[in-house]
């Protein structure tokens, strides 16, 4: 146990004493990581593609705020989708701008979720990333996850329409695929509703007085989450799919428990380092737990007289004066 405790004491000295450098190195991955995903799946401009040229635009995100970071991710994949057609790409803008505005409204801090969640569900991995923003995040981002889910499903549907849109001659327009493709396939309606009940159930269980609780709420939201998707899957005949809903589940408990063992599980007999922020400020916090310490008996020793006349009584006696002595 106590190794253990060493382990998490080292990686936590090393986070909080490079987290400026960690931080960046981890906005510039996430970029671009998302940078090639679009490429594969909508890399419909060729010279956009180079490998290159998605490494130059993460090294960009890598020192910028992560909302920035997402914005250019948004512009990426609305130039990439102009590819494909027209009003493919002007329906995505037009969805982006909607759910950047109705997100910033309720005053949702995790932007990104409108980002991330779209480019991670392609490779059927939006969880882990919900289960990150509902550890550091508040319910009002709730909003933010709400709108990323319901891109992530337009682009979705339009990967796997894509040919409908290349063949030469076709009349089949965005509103079209819309209707038939996406606003009629239940999973829309599953897939969403398990991300926010999964967001949800983390929030409220995370500020609960419990034991472990960011443990509890992170293994009843993913429960949560798979109960729902495995129903969606089960209906409508995708099996196929389970094993990798398995696999992102895992995933999402994966980084979820190192979020709560680097940042969250405090010993409180132990010397513990805090990290957090609000909009203005970062704040380092060292809590150093109280010692109580055994109160000082004070010891009194009374002293009696042995003999009498030995000690003084306790009465004063007036000495005679000079004045006296005159008169006398």
């Amino acid at each position: 146990m106590n190794r253990t405790v060493k382990i998490r004491d080292a990686m936590r000295n090393f986070f909080f004493s490079n987290a400026r450098w960690l931080k960046i190195v981890g906005k510039g991955l996430i970029a671009l990581c998302s940078f090639l995903i679009i490429n594969h799946y909508f890399g419909y401009i060729d010279f956009l593609t180079d490998p290159l040229f998605a490494i130059v635009l993460a090294i960009a995100c890598a020192f910028i705020p992560m909302r920035a970071g997402g914005l250019i991710v948004m512009i990426y994949t609305f130039v990439q989708l102009t590819g494909l057609s027209g009003q493919v790409a002007l329906v995505a803008l037009i969805l982006m701008v909607v759910s950047c505005g109705i997100s910033i409204f309720y005053g949702a801090k995790h932007i990104f979720n409108i980002s991330y969640i779209p480019i991670a569900l392609q490779i059927q991995m939006p969880y882990p990333i919900v289960v990150g923003s509902a550890l550091v995040g508040e319910m009002r981002d709730v909003t933010s996850v709400i709108c990323g889910g319901l891109l992530s499903f337009y682009f979705k549907t339009i990967r796997e329409n894509a040919s409908l849109f290349l063949e030469e001659n076709s009349d089949v327009t965005v509103i079209d695929v819309i209707a038939q493709k996406m606003v009629v396939n239940p999973l829309l309606y599953i897939y969403v509703a398990s991300l926010v009940a999964m967001f949800v159930a983390i929030i409220l269980i995370r500020n609960l007085e419990i034991t472990r609780s960011w443990l509890v709420a992170i293994v009843t939201g993913i429960f949560i989450e798979m109960a729902f998707m495995l129903i969606g899957y089960v209906t409508t005949g995708n099996l196929s799919k389970v094993p990798m809903l398995i696999v992102a589940n895992a995933v999402s408990f994966v980084v979820g428990f190192a979020m709560t063992y680097i940042f969250r599980d405090l010993d409180y007999e132990r010397v513990e380092r805090v990290q957090f922020e609000d909009d203005d400020y970062v704040y380092y916090v060292t809590a150093i737990p109280k010692i109580e310490l055994a109160k000082e008996e004070k010891r009194v020793t009374r002293i009696t007289r042995s003999r009498k006349g030995f000690y003084n009584a306790g009465k004063v006696e007036d000495k005679p004066s000079s004045m006296d002595e005159n008169k006398e």
